[in-house]
């Protein structure tokens, strides 16, 4: 048995996303999603509204997180992956006051990576002040709001311009963090009794026939093995990894993908606590 009624991995204005946690709560619910979570970035910020609305609307709501990991690969794997993984973190029944403080420590290490950034953008000719940047940001600080300043500004004529030509991985402005490890953020979720998932794993560029293995070494609970990046044939494979599963949109509240739900995932490989 296949369904739509659950979403876990979306995104509110608390990060990179355009509308509250409220108003994406009420999108979820829109869609017949029955168990949603919010991921924001690096950050606890919105759970509070969400979990507020989702009891409003009758909907069971999961706090999540996505935090941004090291890449772990060994040195003898050849690929061309990015400078991060994401890891999605949830807690079913919720979370310790020293794991929001250690999330309180990934969020504010956000602002000098930014003004680091800032100030490379301004040695490369371009001024964008902080506070340009701020304003797009109700939470956790990033790069896509950086992006939106530059369009604001006319340096670029798209955000995803921004990205392409000067934020980017590898691009002349973009400057990287401190990152916890994948095993480092898995045993403190574990501790906590959460749950893990990699989140949108194709974009890591790794052969499922190393992935697999390698993040169950490192102690990673799931796989989102249904996300929008990922083809069926592709999701396929997840499912038959032997890994449970976790599915989600991946909604910014962004024109491509509005809304949380219309997510198909089977139930008989969806992680238990997550099943409607």
């Amino acid at each position: 048995m296949w369904t739509e009624s659950v979403d876990l991995h979306s995104h509110s204005h608390r990060s990179d996303g355009l509308w509250s946690p409220s108003e994406m709560a009420r999108r979820a619910h829109a869609n017949g999603v029955k168990v949603w979570s919010l991921t924001d970035h690096d950050t606890s910020a919105g759970w509070v509204e969400a979990e507020a609305e989702c009891k409003e609307l009758g909907l069971k709501f999961i706090p999540g997180v996505e935090i941004t990991c090291e890449v772990e690969l060994p040195s003898t794997i050849d690929t061309e992956n990015p400078k991060s993984w994401h890891l999605l973190a949830y807690f079913p029944n919720g979370a310790s006051d020293e794991l929001l403080e250690w999330l309180a420590t990934l969020k504010d290490a956000r602002l000098p990576r930014m003004k680091a950034m800032l100030d490379a953008l301004e040695e490369l000719g371009h001024t964008i002040l902080l506070a340009d940047v701020e304003k797009f940001a109700e939470g956790s600080l990033g790069r896509p709001h950086l992006g939106r300043a530059m369009l604001e500004a006319g340096m670029v004529d798209t955000v995803q311009q921004a990205f392409d030509d000067w934020i980017g991985n590898d691009c002349p402005a973009f400057r990287s963090r401190p990152l916890p490890s994948i095993a480092e953020v898995c045993e403190k979720v574990r501790n906590e009794a959460g749950i893990t998932s990699l989140a949108h794993c194709k974009y890591y560029g790794v052969e499922l026939e190393v992935l697999i293995p390698h993040i169950k070494k490192l102690g990673v609970d799931c796989i989102e093995a249904f996300h929008h990046s990922h083809s069926d044939s592709y999701r396929l494979k997840l499912v038959q990894s032997g890994m449970p599963v976790t599915v989600g949109g991946d909604s910014h509240g962004t024109e491509n993908r509005p809304s949380p739900g219309k997510m198909l995932v089977p139930l008989k490989s969806l992680h238990q606590a997550f099943c409607p």
